[in-house]
């Protein structure tokens, strides 16, 4: 079975769709007609349900598909084995936007050889763990609870990144600091101030909570005057002074933001997020990568 058929395959499979995949390929419509049919008429099955003018996946190609990314996989690695350092490799890394900017330099230093070419995906945790799983991309930061709300994630393997605890963080020019002469509060005084929130949780992209960050508005309730679809946005507002936030330290250090201490706050958040890889038999970039970044880890 050609492996270059099988990569074209994939592209097919993915978008369902022969003449959106045949732009991507650079190849005609007719030629990926061709290779769909020669597949089907090696496994003697049918791939794809023909419905009107398109196409569908059927039962057996979604089958066939898991199959075809794992061989197409194997391929690469054991290429990648062989031919070493002289292999130009594209790497696709998928994840949140915020912790693709915190961790992607350090994973980038590790994969710092020159023929490496990165092609980064910012998405919600979930569609990073599905192409992952899909073969649609090498490497997919996310939490574990991610991981373990998917029901394929078992064919991954997984390195801890590391964790955050989240902060209460604002700005120099806060209005909290004319009052304070340290950055201690209690949670009555809190409440005086406003709070700026997402209107999801940017790391898989759903409403969690009153302010989806995290903080227990059950138990402390806060007033809440800015939510923002955009994190973006949501710190430029707490970088003004106009409000506090909620999140996670490594944020707060990012944004040269102050800590605000709520002393009597009983409640403490932390995430965790770790690196999710496909596993491969060949010593290629991938295990490479894994040992190198596993010993930099546990040293």
């Amino acid at each position: 079975m050609d492996i270059e058929d099988l990569r074209k395959f994939i592209i097919v499979a993915r978008h369902e769709n022969l003449h959106i995949a045949s732009k991507q390929l650079a190849v005609t419509s007719g030629a990926l007609s061709k290779i769909i049919k020669r597949l089907e008429s090696k496994l003697q099955t049918q791939l794809f349900d023909r419905v009107g003018r398109g196409i569908l996946l059927n039962v057996q190609g979604r089958k066939f598909l898991g199959y075809a990314s794992q061989l197409v996989h194997e391929t690469d690695q054991a290429i990648s084995e062989f031919k070493g350092d002289s292999q130009r490799s594209t790497i696709t890394i998928a994840g949140p936007s915020l912790l693709l900017q915190h961790y992607l330099p350090a994973l980038a230093d590790q994969l710092s050889a020159p023929h490496f070419q990165f092609k980064v995906n910012a998405c919600w945790e979930g569609q990073a763990l599905e192409d992952t799983i899909k073969g649609n991309c090498d490497l997919g930061i996310v939490t574990p609870l991610a991981a373990r709300d998917s029901e394929d994630s078992a064919s991954l393997r997984s390195i801890p990144l590391g964790s955050s605890s989240y902060v209460v963080a604002a700005s120099g020019n806060h209005p909290l600091f004319n009052s304070n002469t340290t950055s201690q509060i209690d949670c009555k005084t809190l409440h005086n101030f406003a709070f700026a929130c997402p209107h999801v949780s940017p790391f898989c992209g759903v409403k969690r909570g009153i302010g989806s960050d995290g903080w227990r508005d059950d138990s402390v309730p806060r007033q809440i005057k800015y939510r923002c679809n955009d994190f973006g946005t949501m710190m430029a507002i707490v970088e003004h002074g106009l409000a506090l936030a909620y999140v996670p330290d490594f944020i707060a250090t990012k944004h040269k933001l102050s800590v605000v201490d709520v002393m009597d706050y009983p409640h403490h958040y932390e995430e965790s997020f770790e690196l999710v890889y496909k596993p491969s038999f060949a010593f290629g970039w991938l295990n490479r990568f894994v040992d190198s970044l596993t010993t930099a880890t546990t040293s």
